[in-house]
């Protein structure tokens, strides 16, 4: 008896990770094939402090997060991670280096490749990947997927000190044009 129960466990665990395996690559395929977007985001951090705005991404690695109501706007590319004020004059920039957006925002995502799958959960409206870049266990990402459309919803991102930074999506447009200047920083 127990080795029935042990085998129908590993049954059911096998055909879990199967159905698992072809979501992801669902999901994957999908990403893939989304070459800009846009929309709004809602943005809370660590600290509850909940900031709104605009999104846009150009693959590969474009992407750029304007606030209403701050003064301060993020773009990024292949390299840097730029704050810029309101007009696109650079404030400051850091190296994105192998950082999450850099691997989602490029034009081949392979989740398998290029991510340890922690966990994934197919919850009552959505999919949700609990993903770690490969040899790097300081950045973590919880990515949220409608189940109907296989659109992103929702990312939680984890840095070095476990500081979670929240972004909700909404009225998300694909494969839209968004012009290459959007994501210009200009220099005094």
């Amino acid at each position: 008896m127990k080795r029935f129960i042990l085998g129908l466990f590993f049954l059911l665990n096998l055909i879990i990770n199967a159905n698992s395996s072809e979501i992801i690559s669902q999901i994957e395929t999908n990403w893939n094939q989304i070459t800009t977007m846009s929309g709004h985001f809602k943005q809370e951090d660590s600290d509850g402090i909940v900031l709104y705005g605009n999104f846009y991404f150009l693959k590969p690695y474009q992407s750029k997060f304007s606030y209403k109501d701050r003064s301060e706007n993020i773009i990024t590319n292949e390299s840097l991670l730029v704050i810029v004020d309101n007009d696109d004059y650079k404030i400051e920039s850091y190296a994105i280096g192998s950082n999450i957006l850099k691997k989602l925002l490029s034009n081949n995502l392979s989740i398998n490749e290029q991510f340890d799958i922690i966990d994934f959960k197919n919850a009552n409206k959505e999919y949700i990947l609990q993903l770690r870049i490969k040899n790097n266990d300081d950045n973590q990402i919880n990515i949220s997927f409608d189940k109907n459309n296989l659109d992103i919803k929702k990312w939680e991102i984890y840095d070095e000190f476990q500081n979670k930074t929240v972004l909700e999506f909404t009225k998300i447009k694909k494969n839209i044009f968004i012009s290459q200047n959007l994501f210009v920083v200009k220099y005094n």
